[in-house]
């Protein structure tokens, strides 16, 4: 969560080329060294100021054999070597770039989503699995306990969440840290609330055979629901006195070895038996957050992995932006990455179902409106190009 140069210097004195940064919210330093490697870099240098900036130089300096020099907007050495590369003509090749920089905000972290996928463990299926986005330690003294190749394969955004704690720490870890004491009202917004695996899997066959949305105590997320679901998903790791956890209920124990190196944890997680998720095990979480969001303890929503007009549904993953939401016998259609409402009739929503589901030419929707789904059909596609 901090800001970094796009054009970052890597190769020869003679022919200074610029190397794109990578995502350092899905990358780890692994990643960013492989990366690094394949291009035949040798030494990096970094312009930025920031004080986790100099910790993740520090610890790149630490494992990698590449030479990390950091230097800040005034282009003065902070750590790693000094470098000929910055001595003649630095500021005149790029002359806007430094300027820009100096002047950015610091961008704000959004720790809401950050504890909801924490505490939920619902990370989305596009993150790998293993990819550690979050860790978790029950008291600031274990923080020595974090083993380098447990950071190593942390993304380097990752976030370490402390309890346990009055007082805001310093550490020389990369990841950003965040003590769970000031995060109690966050935490207490979202109500997050415990469920058995029962009550969860009554929820999901109510709402893929019908629609239905049941939440009667308007939480916006269940703890621990990919464990309890056994679902083969791990981006968090949990530490707490007795050993390292995947959940934050202490259930499933990995190892009482702090000292354990990340690959030996994975292949130990590997024989758990673990389910294979399907999508309406990945939407639900999604499902029952936006009836909370809404404040609806009960409501029917239209998605390919459910039934609603149409008595099948999609049984594979894919890929979608539209839902429809009803609401008090209101229709609407929300469009999820642009975060917009649309208030439409029954019949945009009953095409938007059958659109979902790649079932535009049924007889079952054909049956909907035998003389006039040609006409209906035309003006669903000039909504949909209009608000896409």
């Amino acid at each position: 969560m901090f800001h970094m140069i796009n054009q970052l210097l890597g190769t020869t004195m003679n022919e200074l080329d610029s190397i794109e940064l990578i995502d350092f919210n899905v990358n780890t330093p692994n990643d960013f060294y492989s990366f690094l490697e394949y291009l035949s870099v040798t030494e990096y240098v970094v312009i930025c100021d920031g004080d986790r900036i100099l910790k993740l130089v520090n610890f790149l300096n630490s494992n990698y054999p590449i030479r990390f020099n950091l230097y800040n907007n005034n282009l003065e050495l902070k750590t790693g070597h000094s470098t000929n590369l910055l001595n003649n003509n630095l500021k005149e090749l790029f002359p806007n770039k430094l300027d820009t920089l100096a002047n950015l905000e610091k961008e704000t972290s959004p720790i809401k989503n950050e504890l909801h996928l924490m505490l939920t463990g619902n990370y989305p299926l596009n993150i790998k699995n293993n990819l550690i986005k979050h860790l978790f330690v029950e008291k600031t003294e274990l923080l020595r306990c974090i083993d380098n190749s447990i950071l190593k394969n942390c993304v380097i955004n990752s976030i370490i969440f402390y309890d346990k704690s009055n007082v805001n720490i310093a550490s020389d870890l990369f990841p950003i840290m965040v003590n769970l004491q000031n995060e109690k009202e966050t935490i207490e917004s979202m109500n997050l609330i415990h469920m058995s695996k029962e009550e969860i899997m009554e929820g999901i066959k109510s709402f893929q055979s019908s629609g239905k949305v049941l939440n009667k105590q308007i939480t916006q997320g269940i703890i621990d629901y990919s464990a309890i679901m056994n679902m083969e998903r791990n981006n968090r790791l949990f530490y707490f006195e007795e050993g390292i956890y995947r959940d934050y209920g202490r259930k499933n124990l990995i190892t009482t070895n702090f000292d354990e190196d990340f690959y030996e944890m994975v292949n130990t997680i590997s024989y758990m038996k673990a389910n294979m998720i399907t999508p309406a095990m990945a939407i639900y979480p999604m499902v029952i957050n936006i009836s909370a969001l809404l404040e609806r303890q009960q409501m029917y929503m239209v998605t390919p992995f459910n039934a609603f007009f149409s008595s099948s549904f999609t049984q594979k993953h894919k890929n979608f932006n539209l839902i429809g939401l009803i609401i008090d016998d209101q229709y609407y259609l929300y469009h999820i990455s642009q975060n917009k409402n649309y208030k439409v009739n029954k019949v945009y929503l009953l095409l938007l179902e059958f659109y979902l589901k790649n079932s535009m030419d049924s007889i079952d929707l054909k049956s909907y409106f035998p003389d006039k789904l040609e006409t209906f059909n035309k003006k669903f596609y000039e909504f949909i190009d209009r608000i896409s």
